[in-house]
């Protein structure tokens, strides 16, 4: 078990590329699968690259500081997985 880079607890994680791979990022961080999932949830692999690209920008998303306040919440070593949003565009990538 590592700590997740982007609420620095110590749970089961795995690479995450934080510039999706497709566009050209090359930086991985030990995520949870959690968190994972809420990245993806609300951007494109377009808004990653361009406005979201580093953990810092994506921790103080006030989106993203939602979610992590709930996840505060919940017990240790708990995984979730969530849905993509139905308001994120389903634009193909550019």
């Amino acid at each position: 078990m590592k700590v997740c880079a982007f609420w620095n607890r110590e749970v089961p994680t795995r690479g995450h590329h934080v510039v999706p791979r497709c566009k050209g990022g090359q930086y991985i961080a030990p995520t949870c699968r959690s968190c994972e999932d809420s990245i993806h949830k609300p951007w494109m692999h377009n808004e990653l690259r361009d406005t979201f690209n580093t953990v810092e920008k994506i921790q103080f998303d006030p989106r993203f500081q939602m979610f992590l306040r709930w996840l505060y919440k919940q017990q240790k070593g708990m995984v979730f997985w969530t849905r993509r949003s139905r308001n994120r565009d389903r634009q193909p990538y550019k």
